[in-house]
């Protein structure tokens, strides 16, 4: 039986890893409730779906997503943004995990340095020129904001391409690049998780456009802290969680 599942794993074996890795994601979402901006969900699906596959990783933030509705509530709005955000993280970080040991391609390489480079600009551009009008009282603080998540980007942006040239440089196997890589994809991700869901929330609930703007400012402030999050806990855990994970399929 074993090889005929996701990531070398059993039919029976891949349900089982997919129900435990979904009870830890859930375990670990209430325990960190009560603090607003921390979250290490994306950095244990990120590593279960890297080490176990695309499928693998698609099905858990599926389950996950589900499963949170079911303890939460079936709102409208947070079953579409969380089964279209969740299953597709896990697919995108499944499919990395073919990276593993390899020469990260030029096109990947290409398509982060563009989305860092648009977020960055965005982000310096509402700060600039005084795009997201809300209330003088919470004025400042998005502007503060969104200097600060330009500045990480562009910090990002830099560190990035100093070790993508380093690597050329050397005869490593591109721990380090890998390493980059896949923070800064969890990152960008967690930013758009916050964009969709200004998005999509508004819409389904039917918000006026002095809702909407609130609705933003209120996700927007754990945006940054979420994703300053996000950078340190994926970049701490994902080399010893994958580590960990990947004995599982012997």
């Amino acid at each position: 039986m074993r090889g005929h599942g996701a990531g070398g794993l059993s039919p029976a074996r891949e349900i089982a890893y997919v129900a435990v890795t979904c009870a830890l994601l859930i375990g670990v979402q209430l325990a960190l409730y009560a603090l607003p901006g921390v979250e290490c969900v994306t950095a244990l699906l990120l590593c279960a779906s890297f080490a176990f596959g695309a499928r693998f990783g698609f099905l858990t933030g599926l389950a996950f997503s589900l499963l949170r509705c079911i303890l939460f509530g079936f709102y409208p709005s947070v079953i579409i943004l969380y089964c279209i955000y969740f299953p597709l993280f896990g697919l995108i970080f499944g499919l990395t995990g073919k990276l593993d040991g390899k020469k990260l391609p030029l096109f990947f390489k290409v398509a982060v340095n563009v989305a860092l480079v648009a977020l960055g600009c965005a982000a310096f551009c509402a700060a600039g020129f005084d795009l997201i009008k809300v209330s003088r009282i919470y004025e400042e603080t998005v502007e503060i904001f969104l200097w600060a998540l330009g500045g990480i980007f562009c910090a990002i942006f830099i560190a990035f391409n100093a070790v993508c040239i380093a690597d050329r440089r050397s005869t490593s196997q591109g721990r380090l690049l890998l390493l980059f890589f896949v923070t800064t994809v969890a990152a960008i991700c967690t930013v758009c998780f916050t964009l969709l869901d200004d998005v999509i929330t508004p819409l389904v609930i039917g918000m006026t456009a002095g809702g909407t703007l609130t609705y933003f400012y209120a996700s927007f402030t754990a945006m940054l802290p979420q994703t300053v999050c996000t950078i340190i806990s994926v970049a701490l855990l994902f080399y010893p969680l994958t580590s960990a994970l990947k004995k599982l399929k012997k």
